[in-house]
């Protein structure tokens, strides 16, 4: 094989890489075999569980009727093969036009003893082309490139399409979920204010009632909120904020659920008053989901620190506590939604919280940052903009 055949394929590869969809990929890898061994024209069929399709053809006057084509070539055909003119007319392919001489069989599969994906057509017209060796240890070398592309790109479709899938299904159920859990949670809500501070067994049962409705409520509403950032349509409605009342009502929401962890908090702020344009829910939300993650990754009893400081032109959330930690394989997905690390798969949530924390942070204008060692516990840093008066 030739350097400019090796050039040749290295270039198909980039461009097979850069498809952004199954057309485009379709005609590079028909276009490219036509440039390779200097075809006039060429086709690409694939098969469907064992039907054919004609995905891509270079010329409308010169091609092969698929009906044909199923004759001809059977999902076990697999290796090149050459046919002449006779042989065309012998099938009766339709609109072949008669100045074709010959037609090259390229079949599409990238391991040995397995069934072609589909077939190349090259279209040699007034030329009775037969292949060199060199020539057919190239376009074999081709035909499993364009092979491994192709299944790529099935395999990409269907991990689209699964989770296409999946984020419907989210969304029906949460949006289903959402009415009666409303009501249980509301109910549940009156017998807490009732029974608060009691020391019976029916408070305690109905404690614990409040207690996993809240966090119920949480995922739903977590699942909403992930599906509605990736249909962009999680709304924000801009308003100036004080942070520290931000931070303070985080807590005192979050206590109402937890009382495990003891939380610290410091507030090193220049002056009470500090705001920054923002969605008072939303950040409330954001430090929400910060201290549910730094208690689910720590021990009971555990201590969780909650910091805020300021700067000429930022205000700085610090939320840092000394659990489990993060391994750095993991610290590059954690922002996916619903990811979770192996070693947590057991702890409670969807794995939501974070992507939910730096999207409402990024649309503050802000920077959400995380340090973490396993074993050693973990801090999140946030910088919001100040508002200057």
């Amino acid at each position: 094989m030739n350097n400019l055949h090796v050039r040749q394929i290295n270039e198909a590869i980039q461009s097979f890489v850069d498809a952004t969809s199954e057309s485009i990929l379709f005609e590079r890898i028909g276009t490219t075999a036509i440039t390779l061994t200097g075809a006039t024209d060429g086709e690409l069929f694939l098969y469907n569980k064992n039907s054919l399709k004609k995905v891509f053809s270079s010329n409308k006057k010169v091609t092969l009727h698929k009906k044909d084509a199923t004759k001809l070539f059977s999902t076990e055909t697999s290796s090149i093969n050459t046919i002449t003119q006779k042989t065309l007319r012998g099938e009766q392919f339709a609109k072949m036009q008669d100045e074709v001489q010959s037609v090259i069989h390229v079949p599409l599969l990238y391991k040995e003893k397995m069934k072609p994906l589909g077939f190349i057509l090259l279209y040699f017209v007034n030329d009775k082309r037969r292949l060199t060796a060199e020539e057919e240890d190239m376009l074999t070398l081709y035909s499993h490139t364009a092979a491994l592309a192709l299944t790529k790109a099935q395999l990409q479709e269907q991990s689209q399409r699964a989770l296409e899938i999946r984020d419907r299904f989210i969304s029906i159920a949460s949006h289903e979920l959402r009415t009666p859990l409303t009501a249980i949670h509301g109910y549940i809500q009156l017998l807490h204010k009732r029974t608060k501070g009691q020391e019976t067994i029916e408070a305690g049962w109905i404690n614990e009632l409040f207690i996993e409705s809240t966090r119920m409520t949480q995922l739903v509403k977590e699942l909403l909120d992930v599906n509605r950032i990736k249909q962009g349509q999680f709304a924000f409605v801009f308003s100036e904020v004080p942070l520290l009342e931000v931070v303070t009502r985080a807590i005192k929401r979050h206590k109402l659920t937890d009382t495990t962890h003891p939380f610290e908090f410091q507030s090193q702020l220049s002056h009470q008053e500090i705001k920054v344009v923002g969605d008072f829910d939303k950040l409330i939300e954001m430090v929400t989901g910060l201290l549910g993650n730094a208690v689910k990754f720590s021990k009971p009893g555990e201590k969780i620190t909650v910091t805020i400081k300021d700067s000429s032109k930022l205000v700085t959330l610090i939320v840092k506590d000394k659990g489990r930690g993060i391994s750095k394989s993991d610290l590059n997905a954690i922002f996916n939604g619903f990811y979770k690390p192996e070693q947590a798969s057991h702890i409670e949530g969807m794995g939501a919280g974070l992507l939910l924390a730096r999207h409402i942070v990024d649309n503050h204008r802000g920077k959400l940052q995380i340090r973490s060692k396993e074993n050693k516990g973990t801090t999140v840093t946030v910088t919001l903009p100040i508002i200057h008066n």
